[in-house]
């Protein structure tokens, strides 16, 4: 058994997955999706993905913030108690 013949053995009939198609498709499934179908991009395609690309960064702006957000108000309710049961000792 030579080396074309094990590389025909461990790939025929299998479609392999690579570490860039996990990260393209975490970012937009349907992007993915698109590019594996074959489906052209046009225009209108790519003036809709500069929209969605714009959406996903406004989105992750905003989740960033929220959590800044909730972490600031867990550590001022704990703060808060801190603050409430000195109080109470004194």
């Amino acid at each position: 058994m030579d080396q074309s013949d094990i590389e025909e053995e461990t790939t025929f009939g299998k479609q392999f997955i690579s570490a860039s198609d996990l990260a393209e498709y975490s970012y937009c499934s349907t992007q993915w999706y698109m590019d594996k179908m074959g489906y052209p991009r046009d225009a209108r395609t790519n003036s809709r993905m500069v929209t969605g690309r714009q959406m996903h960064q406004e989105l992750d702006v905003r989740t960033r913030n929220s959590r800044s957000l909730l972490r600031l108000g867990s550590t001022l309710l704990v703060v808060s108690i801190l603050l409430m049961i000195l109080l109470a000792l004194i």
